[in-house]
Formats: C-alpha cells, structure tokens, sequence
C-alpha cells in the first residue's frame, strides 16, 4: 500500500505544483481543491505531498507575480483587481494591513481575512519584502491551510470507508466545492 501512495502522489505532484503557482499568480480556484481530491481518493500521505507541492507552487506564482508587480505595477493592479473574487477594497485593506503589520504578518492571514496570496504578491514589492523572501514565505503562508483541507478530507475518508458508496463520496466532494465557490463569489465579488 505504501507503494500506492507513492506513486499516486507522483502522478499528482506536477499538477499540484502548476495549480499552486497558477492561483498564486492569477488563478482563482484554490489548490484545496485537488488536495482534497487526493485525500478523499488516496489519504493522507499522498495529499500532504500534494499540500506540500502546492506551496512550493504558490511560492512560484506569488514570485512571478511579485516580478511583475516591480515591473509594471498598474498592470499588475488592474489585472489583479480583475481577478474573481478580487477587489480594490480587498486589495486596499491589504495594503493597509502589510503596512501596519509587515508583509509577512498581513500575509498569514490572508487565509482568514479570504485575500488571496496574489494580492499579497502583488503588493510586496513596495512593501519591504524580497522576491526570495516572499518565495519562501509561501511555504509559512500557505502550507498550514492545504494541509487542513489534507487532513479534513482524510478524514472524510476514512469515515466512510465501507460505510459510503464511492460515486455517492465524489458527489458529495464535486457538491462541496461548488456550493463553496457559489458562496464564496457572492460574498466576496470582485
């Protein structure tokens, strides 16, 4: 069985790391998804992998998205702003926030405040922080979260083995994450 895992998380390694950097940098469906999509489907191991890879993965997009932030600000802002889910007013408390806190600080908690990583990349350039550094920081930032979804969804897992038919699990999985971003672009309009 340890074999299995292994090799289910290999297959699923790449596309964590690509999804984590996507949503760092302007995509705006959360790598949770496929974490959780691995818990449910292969444990615990292979979606802390994955969690893992993730971050690793965010770290690259918020880099990109750092880069081009230096670069070229103002398009980086509107497009950014254009981002579902992604607002001026969400940017500007961040931004008053990274300012009152640090970057670092107002960063970990984005996931609590629902401002994503990129917007917090978007604006580290300005505020004090290194490209290598808020790289890195990803990893603080944005791990403990995925794994979360890792574990709740293990959990899931080992609840309703043998208790829930599969096709029923992944109903209740595709159901989730629907119902979840319905209500997540309602409460939060960009």
């Amino acid at each position: 069985m340890a074999n299995a895992a292994g090799d289910t998380s290999r297959d699923w390694s790449f596309a964590a790391l690509i999804w984590g950097a996507a949503e760092g940098f302007l995509f705006f469906i959360v790598p949770d998804v496929l974490i959780s999509w691995v818990a449910l489907r292969h444990g615990l191991k292979a979606a802390v992998i994955v969690s893992l890879l993730a971050a690793v993965g965010a770290g690259i997009g918020g880099a990109a998205m750092y880069g081009w932030s230096a670069r070229n600000p103002v398009a980086a802002l509107n497009t950014v702003a254009a981002v579902p889910a992604v607002s001026t007013p969400m940017i500007v408390n961040a931004s008053v926030a990274m300012d009152r806190e640090g970057w670092f600080a107002a960063a970990l908690k984005g996931p609590i405040t629902s401002t994503p990583y990129k917007v917090y990349a978007l604006l580290a350039p300005s505020r004090g922080a290194t490209v290598w550094g808020f790289a890195l920081g990803a990893l603080p930032i944005r791990l403990p979260r995925f794994l979360l979804a890792a574990v709740a969804f293990a959990v899931i897992r080992w609840l309703a083995q043998g208790r829930i038919d599969a096709r029923w699990l992944i109903t209740g999985f595709t159901a989730w994450w629907v119902l979840f971003y319905v209500w997540f672009w309602v409460a939060h309009p960009g």
